[in-house]
C-alpha cells in the first residue's frame, strides 16, 4: 500500500515536470543592433571555425551605422542602412589573410552581406534574406558576459 502511493506521488512529480519541460521558455528576440552575431549557416550549409582564428560574427553598431565582425580568417568591416526589416550593407573591406581553408566560405559569406536585402530576429536566431526572401545566412546571438 505505501509503495503505491509512492509510486502514484513519483509518476505525479514526473508528470509536473515534464508539464513544465513541455511549456518551455522562449528566448525573447534579441536587438539586431549592438549584438554580437555568431555565423551558423551560409546557404544550409554548416560554418568552418579554424583553430586559432576568431569565429565568423558580426556586430552591426547602431553608433555610424557601421559593422564590424570577421570571417573566420580576416577582420571585416563597413556600413549598413536600416529601414525596419530591410537592411543593405554598403563599403565592406576585409584584411588580406589567406586561410585556404575557409576561403570559399569567407567569399560566400561576403555574397550573402551583398545579397542581403532583409532580415528577420526570432529569438536568438538572426536570418539574412536575399531579395526573394530565400535564407542567405543564419546567425546566433552570443552572450559576451
Amino acid at each position: 500500500m505505501i509503495e503505491g502511493v509512492i509510486r502514484r506521488t513519483v509518476l505525479l512529480l514526473l508528470f509536473a515536470v515534464l508539464a513544465g519541460c513541455a511549456t518551455g521558455r522562449s528566448v525573447p528576440d534579441q536587438p539586431l543592433l549592438n549584438t554580437y552575431w555568431k555565423l551558423v549557416s551560409l546557404e544550409g550549409s554548416g560554418v568552418t571555425v579554424i583553430e586559432g582564428h576568431r569565429e565568423p560574427h558580426l556586430v552591426l553598431y547602431q553608433e555610424g551605422q557601421r559593422l564590424a565582425g570577421s570571417t573566420g580568417c580576416n577582420d571585416l568591416s563597413g556600413r549598413y542602412q536600416l529601414d525596419d526589416d530591410q537592411v543593405r550593407f554598403r563599403n565592406l573591406v576585409t584584411t588580406l589573410m589567406a586561410c585556404r581553408e575557409v576561403m570559399q566560405q569567407e567569399a560566400l559569406l561576403l555574397e550573402a552581406l551583398k545579397d542581403t536585402a532583409s532580415w528577420t530576429v526570432d529569438g536568438d536566431a538572426l536570418v539574412f534574406r536575399d531579395e526573394r526572401g530565400a535564407p542567405v545566412a543564419r546567425f546566433q546571438a552570443i552572450y559576451l558576459y
